[in-house]
Formats: C-alpha cells, sequence, structure tokens
C-alpha cells in the first residue's frame, strides 16, 4: 500500500512530465483564471480545463488510497469527503471542457478548483509524511 501512496504524490517523478505540468501548477494556474476569466481564448480554456480534469483524475485515485489507509473514523470521513469533491468537480470540469465558456460563476468555481487542489496536495503530503516518518 506505501507503493500506492507514492504514485498518490502527484507523480512528480520523471515519468509524469509527459502528461503536461505538474498538478501542483494547476493552483496557480486556475486562480489566474479566476481573476482574469474572459481574457483568454476558448482553445485556452479548454486546455487548462482539461489539464484541470487530470489533475482531478489523480485527486480522485489519492482520496481512494488515502482512505483505505486509514483506521480512524474521523479520517475516513474527511477522505470520503474528498472522493466525492473531486468526483463532483471532475464531473463539471468536463462539461465545461467540452461546451466551453460562457458558465455562470466561472470565478467562482475556478477558486474551488484550486481550494481542491490544494486540498488533495495537502493532505496526500500529511499522510504521506505521516507514513513514511
Amino acid at each position: 500500500m506505501n507503493k500506492q501512496l507514492q504514485q498518490a504524490m502527484w507523480l512528480q517523478g520523471n515519468s509524469r512530465h509527459f502528461l503536461g505540468p505538474n498538478v501542483t501548477a494547476l493552483v496557480p494556474l486556475n486562480l489566474l483564471a479566476a481573476a482574469f476569466t474572459h481574457s483568454h481564448s476558448d482553445a485556452s480554456m479548454r486546455i487548462l480545463h482539461g489539464y484541470s480534469d487530470l489533475g482531478l483524475v489523480f485527486g480522485v485515485y489519492g482520496a481512494v488510497v488515502l482512505l483505505f489507509l486509514q483506521s480512524d473514523a474521523l479520517n475516513k470521513l474527511l477522505f470520503a469527503l474528498l472522493l466525492v469533491g473531486n468526483i463532483a468537480f471532475f464531473v463539471v470540469n468536463t462539461w465545461i471542457t467540452v461546451n466551453g465558456m460562457g458558465i455562470p460563476f466561472g470565478s467562482q468555481f475556478h477558486i474551488a478548483l484550486a481550494a481542491i487542489f490544494a486540498a488533495n496536495y495537502f493532505l496526500t503530503s500529511r499522510t504521506y509524511r505521516s507514513f513514511t516518518g
């Protein structure tokens, strides 16, 4: 299970670079997209949301691994909520990627995406450190 937890650490090694920017880069990119919602093209928006989908897939995988590693009921609840959040954001974000710009509350959605990426990274890192000492 330690190997799965290492993979949930966002695949930061050389083997993940063919997937595009690091998942941790999605936090500032989504914050910038929230600040400048109508200053980009439809194509760049679809690329950002496509990469965000990739980051959410890693978030779902990490939340599942972390959920199974927990013995404490409170931590299980925390990671179950994280899993549900990642799945919900994945569904909505995929819809946005396919249908394009022009959704209401786009700025707030980008801020929420940045928040869930930050939560994924923080909780995965914290759990990884507690398991590896």
